[in-house]
């Protein structure tokens, strides 16, 4: 914790720095007397004046400021203008610049994190590492049944035969796993996260036209054309499509016994398509154990780049589908003799039993439980029960939750499976080095455009205020992606910098967007805004801002008690 919280500091006040040392650097082009440059609000802590300004560090780290004679965030009297800047000429004061000098001073320092943003993702482009699959590949994965996605007509393209009309008879109907997404809106898909981006920001009324290509079985693609609107599907609060991103079949190994290992399955074969079907890691779960009894499956499988062809019939074993466990604290050496715990449930199995997330599993059948001995009581248990003793722990000190104890029957179904364990698909990436800079610009410009589009969601009201988030959230983003190495966490610091560059415009007292609406009033009407005015427009913005502080805390405060909650 101790060096999450420090390496949060240091991200925050890297974006801090940069932004003041726009406004730093701009003023002292312009002329004007910078009195101090500080990284952090006051009290200060320690720094050193040299030549005219105090370049220090101040207690709390929640911010920054340039203080420069004659740019007053409240209005100061004749007096103290002459006792705090009296030595100072006044062709040097900010406030006697002409606007245009005052605009460049304003703009310079969200204009800084646009660059920070920029020089970070030109770090995260030349940074080579691997990452899943999904991040660079734009593909359908699971189709939820029921979703926006599996009932989506889709017309096929053909080219030079003009528009397609998309008021009549679909060609098909339904997008399938494998699928690849190609644009949406006009715009290249780049990965799943596009696709539920468009679904959040466009709000569950906005029909949005994406393009597919659905590979075929002789190797060509055939072009879809897919009008489609998200819906909000029971149990979930954001609008989405109902499509999983899409994670490659890849055998990990085949379990000895097991009618994939008796067929020949091998570890690192890729499994393409079942039964003539096109597949990915999550509907090949779902297909083979939903096959009858006694079926036999076909596999397509890729070995060394050669095509195979494996056929074997599916085992009846138990599963319990509605409930998802996890080691408690796993062991790294022996993961399996760790005790289960609750990791997801679905509200049928919820109600039913009494059971909830975070549950620790004490006993299996009166047996100490561990997670070698829940799967295996589980498998060997089709149509039958698991008797569970659990522990339910406290929350929050037991504000949330208190601690517990219970007994439950849990009904395990009958499933077939061919016994393969997957391993994770990961893609090596790094930008050419005449690529970096060409990577960057697009990284950034695709970051200013969902920063926009979600400012403007809030505002027409597609998006809730309740998603926002502040300082609590900002802290688990650059925690998380830290956890995730180096890439990770200049990818999310490139984000939050240019948030801060589009946050900063906007039209609000006390931001430099607010500083930016003074300085056009003022051109326009020729003559300065008058201190009255400006002391009650920065009160007010300040109210504002203080305000929407406490607003996205308590978001983030709510969203984290949510998280602890069963």
């Amino acid at each position: 914790m101790f060096v999450d919280v420090l390496l949060f500091l240091l991200v925050l006040s890297a974006l801090i720095f940069f932004h003041e040392l726009g406004h730093f650097l701009a003023a002292k082009a312009c002329g004007i007397y910078v009195d101090r440059f500080s990284v952090g609000m006051p009290p200060r802590l320690f720094g050193a004046r040299l030549g005219e300004t105090d370049y220090c560090l101040g207690a709390l780290p929640i911010g920054g400021f340039v203080k420069m004679a004659g740019q007053e965030d409240a209005p100061l009297s004749e007096e103290e203008r002459k006792t705090t800047y009296g030595h100072v000429p006044p062709e040097r004061w900010f406030n006697n610049k002409p606007v245009w000098q005052r605009y460049i001073v304003i703009l310079a320092g969200p204009f800084m994190n646009l660059v920070l943003g920029v020089v970070l993702y030109i770090g995260v482009a030349a940074l080579g590492d691997h990452v899943p699959e999904w991040e660079v590949v734009a593909r359908v994965g699971l189709v939820e049944e029921g979703s926006a996605a599996a009932n989506a007509p889709l017309f096929v393209e053909q080219p030079g035969a003009g528009l397609v009309d998309y008021s009549g008879t679909p060609d098909a109907v339904g997008w399938q796993t494998g699928d690849y997404l190609v644009s949406i809106d006009g715009k290249p898909a780049e990965n799943n996260t596009d696709l539920a981006m468009a679904a959040v920001l466009g709000g569950k009324k906005q029909q949005h036209l994406v393009i597919l290509e659905r590979p075929l079985p002789d190797g060509t693609r055939k072009r879809f054309a897919s009008p489609i609107t998200p819906t909000v599907r029971a149990g979930e609060e954001r609008p989405s499509f109902g499509v999983w991103p899409f994670k490659t079949a890849v055998v990990k190994e085949a379990l000895p016994g097991m009618p994939a290992e008796l067929a020949g399955l091998q570890p690192d074969d890729v499994i393409e398509r079942v039964d003539g079907k096109p597949v990915c890691v999550a509907t090949m779960i779902k297909y083979v154990e939903s096959i009858p009894d006694g079926n036999e499956v076909k596999l397509d499988v890729l070995r060394d780049g050669k095509p195979v062809r494996l056929t074997m019939k599916p085992k009846t074993i138990g599963r319990i589908r509605d409930l998802g466990i996890r080691a408690e604290e796993p062991d790294t050496e022996n993961p399996g003799k760790s005790r289960p715990a609750v990791l997801s449930i679905t509200e049928e199995l919820k109600e039913a039993t009494g059971l909830q997330r975070k549950d620790v599993i004490v006993e299996v059948n009166g047996q100490p439980a561990t997670v070698d001995l829940f799967r295996e009581l589980e498998k060997i248990s089709p149509e039958g029960t698991l008797h569970l003793a659990l522990e339910r722990p406290a929350v929050l000190f037991g504000l949330v939750q208190q601690a517990g104890a219970l007994e439950v029957d849990v009904p395990v179904n009958a499933v077939r499976a061919i016994g393969i364990s997957f391993a994770p698909k990961t893609v090596f990436v790094k930008a050419a080095p005449a690529e970096i800079l060409p990577v960057a610009f697009r990284e950034s410009y695709k970051a200013v455009s969902m920063v926009v589009g979600t400012v403007y969601a809030l505002v027409t009201g597609a998006v809730s205020p309740k998603e926002m988030g502040g300082p609590v959230l900002i802290f688990q983003l650059t925690a998380a992606a830290a956890d995730e190495g180096v890439r990770w966490l200049l990818k999310i610091a490139g984000f939050i910098s240019v948030n801060l560059f589009i946050f900063n415009l906007l039209p609000i007292p006390v931001l430099d967007g607010g500083m930016l609406v003074m300085l056009g009033l003022e051109g326009v009407r020729r003559k300065p805004l008058s201190e009255k005015f400006q002391e009650r427009f920065q009160s007010f913005g300040l109210m504002l801002i203080v305000g929407l502080m406490v607003f996205v805390t308590w978001n983030d405060v709510v969203r984290w008690i949510t998280s602890i909650k069963p």
